[in-house]
């Protein structure tokens, strides 16, 4: 590729940075390229491979057609995954049946993103959702009062319910805005290792015990629900994916997430093979294969783009 087509899209293969008044800039950044693809490939992909990394993984998120589904594969270029949210809204019900909920299964509900109200009613109808499909819910609320308000409303009818204000009483438990960002492996790999292990001591580890217990049994690496009900205006995505069964396990969005950052880290998704469900979008972790086994129109896709990133200078990368 020639040092003028290089310069065409410089800054574009970057993480989605931490800051979010600088969210919508990073998203224009990426429309050239997308509007270029889409030429050139005569629309937008439904369905990619991504092998490339925490730096092409967002940029391939965001070419995606509406429905479109993105499977990536272990890379030793990161391991902080990045996206923007695409427009889209289900109903909570809709959103289940989407993830294929079963009769019998597990599922974690956030519940009461707005401290201020004990009533939430997307959360309301998320719970209401699950039991009707015969799920076995378990709520994590934000605040006592609104713990007080599931457990009475619907009393007898779930497996647990708990608070992240009882939690934060605790001197060892933080509760971030989202995950922390987490330095590149392949060159600071003990830093990348302090950081995410003091990330999993202090908040994945605490919030997934508590959640688990309400099931009763042991609580170890292979357990988990079967399903994670997220929303919208949180970046929570690196907790959830931690809680979900590996193989089978679901995270699952209803609300809009147009233009919203969330993280992730990596190998929790593509070693596990856990799925991130949403409304307009879909993510799917999967162990490497070869080539030959890669879907017709996954391997359509340009191959030169991880190659591209790589020669190109990294811009806002936090």
């Amino acid at each position: 590729m020639e040092s003028r087509e290089l310069e065409r899209y410089r800054g574009v293969f970057t993480k989605v940075p931490g800051d979010p008044s600088r969210w919508r800039r990073w998203e224009q950044m990426g429309h050239r390229w997308v509007l270029d693809c889409r030429r050139q490939r005569g629309g937008l992909p439904t369905s990619l491979i991504c092998g490339g990394g925490e730096k092409v993984f967002p940029r391939y998120f965001q070419l995606l057609a509406p429905g479109g589904r993105l499977t990536f594969r272990g890379s030793l270029e990161g391991v902080h995954y990045t996206f923007l949210g695409k427009h889209g809204l289900l109903p909570p019900r809709q959103a289940l049946e989407r993830a294929e909920m079963r009769r019998g299964e597990t599922i974690l509900i956030h519940y009461g993103p707005d401290r201020d109200s004990k009533v939430d009613p997307v959360g309301v109808e998320a719970i209401e959702s699950a039991l009707d499909l015969g799920g076995i819910p378990v709520v994590a609320v934000a605040t006592e009062e609104q713990g007080r308000f599931v457990k009475e409303r619907w009393v007898g009818q779930l497996a647990g319910v708990f608070s992240l204000e009882e939690m934060e009483r605790e001197e060892k438990f933080d509760w971030p805005s989202s995950m922390p960002v987490l330095p590149d492996p392949a060159t600071q790999f003990r830093e990348c290792r302090e950081a995410l292990a003091l990330y999993q001591e202090r908040t994945v580890h605490p919030f997934r015990n508590q959640a688990l217990l309400r099931l009763g049994g042991e609580v170890h690496p292979e357990t988990g629900f079967d399903l994670v009900f997220e929303r919208g205006g949180q970046d929570t995505l690196g907790i959830s994916i931690h809680l979900v069964r590996p193989g089978t396990g679901r995270v699952v969005y209803g609300e809009e997430m147009a233009g919203r950052r969330y993280s992730f880290y990596a190998p929790q998704v593509w070693m596990k093979r856990r799925r991130i469900i949403m409304p307009a979008a879909s993510i799917w972790g999967e162990a490497p294969v070869s080539a030959e086994q890669a879907p017709i129109s996954a391997k359509e896709f340009p191959s030169d783009v991880e190659q591209l990133a790589r020669r190109l200078e990294p811009v806002g990368t936090r």
